[in-house]
């Protein structure tokens, strides 16, 4: 065999032996997806809402209904904001944690990353959604941040260039973090890693859809909330690959340990009994 062959073949080896076990890759996916949605709309509205001495009627997996007629105009401004902004503390905590555990953690390092990326790209996917639409929880519909902003337009097109460049700032550190683990910046490596977040974008679309059809209110959810934010609001994980190149690392590159995690029942245990109750509690909605 020719020496560039050899040396292409090793480094195909190399690449395939880097890649995480697909079934515990699917559960970290998972259990990453559904904390984070858990975290925005419960440890954001739902927490926010009964602070400021309103209830909740409906508890469901991807919206609140906050009782309105318990809060003033700042109290329902304060709720909707609460979302992205626990969106946006879950996003910095998870990439700290991520920063901060040893080389050895690559399963526990992916899912913080992966946590991190989502909290960050939902805060900022918020702008670009609201500043387009004018609906969701930045947007000028009753339950919005910006309900009654005038001009409107302006309003929105300020959100939206803003939620631009946030989300164009968010992917350069995902971008930055992930070149930081891989063991190497070749295109065979990128490849791996590509397909790595590839599988986690579709893993959490398919477990978004699946919990968002049991809603009570149709397609209606599904369309403002559980598309948005999972095809739309972490597309980042497939885009990331376009700006990869031109996003500057630290050179020269120190090898990283790579995402070679191996099977893992406690990851895929734990993913499917909190996938599994957060689908069967608050998929039908909680009515309070």
């Amino acid at each position: 065999m020719a020496e560039p062959e050899m040396m292409q073949s090793r480094s195909a080896l190399a690449a395939s032996a880097d890649r995480p076990d697909s079934v515990t890759l699917i559960a970290i996916s998972c259990l990453a997806y559904v904390v984070s949605v858990a975290l925005h709309e419960h440890a954001g509205h739902s927490a926010a809402c009964a602070l400021l001495g309103s209830d909740a009627r409906e508890m469901g997996a991807f919206y609140v209904d906050c009782d309105d007629t318990r809060l003033s105009d700042l109290g329902l401004r304060l709720v909707a904001l609460a979302g992205p902004v626990v969106s946006l503390l879950t996003g910095i905590a998870g990439f700290l944690i991520a920063g901060r555990l040893p080389r050895s953690s690559r399963a526990g390092y992916y899912f913080a990353w992966l946590l991190g990326s989502l909290g960050l790209m939902s805060a900022a996917g918020y702008l670009l959604f609201s500043g387009a639409a004018g609906i969701g929880d930045l947007g000028t519909t009753r339950d919005g941040v910006l309900y009654g902003a005038a001009p409107e337009w302006l309003w929105r097109i300020v959100l939206f260039a803003f939620g631009a460049l946030a989300y164009w700032w968010v992917v350069r550190i995902m971008c930055r973090t992930m070149a930081a683990r891989l063991p190497g910046l070749d295109p065979i490596s990128i490849r791996g890693a590509r397909m790595v977040t590839m599988k986690s974008y579709f893993t959490g679309a398919v477990a978004y859809a699946a919990i968002g059809v049991l809603n009570p209110h149709g397609f209606l959810i599904i369309a403002i909330s559980v598309l948005p934010s999972s095809l739309g609001g972490t597309c980042g994980l497939l885009m990331m690959w376009n700006l990869f190149r031109r996003v500057p690392v630290p050179t020269p590159h120190v090898p990283g340990p790579g995402l070679n995690f191996p099977r893992s029942w406690a990851w895929i245990g734990t993913a499917a009994v909190i996938t599994l109750a957060y689908a069967a509690i608050l998929g039908p909605t909680l009515y309070l």
